[in-house]
């Protein structure tokens, strides 16, 4: 059944996020969560994450699936376009 592909690969993709969301929070520096677009905010909060992996009703914030099982946030591409580099060492 469709359905049950969707919520499988939904609870995959975000499952993936709650386990990298705390690398990603302690790589970054206060400065650069700051920096980051309010969009990003959620994909970075296991607790919100854990509330909408199995929802149906859609959180607003959308997954693209990727081959290989990788997820991108809907409506991070296009428009004006935007990069997050992630420099070590001094600034």
């Amino acid at each position: 059944m469709a359905y049950d592909r969707y919520k499988l690969a939904r609870e995959a993709s975000v499952d993936a996020l709650i386990r990298l969301a705390p690398t990603v929070r302690g790589i970054l520096t206060s400065a650069q969560m700051r920096r980051l677009p309010s969009f990003v905010g959620p994909y970075l909060d296991t607790r919100y994450l854990a509330s909408v992996r199995s929802g149906t009703t859609g959180t607003g914030l959308g997954m693209i699936m990727l081959p290989g099982g990788g997820a991108v946030p809907a409506g991070a591409g296009g428009g004006g376009g935007m990069q997050v580099i992630i420099k070590s060492g001094p600034p």
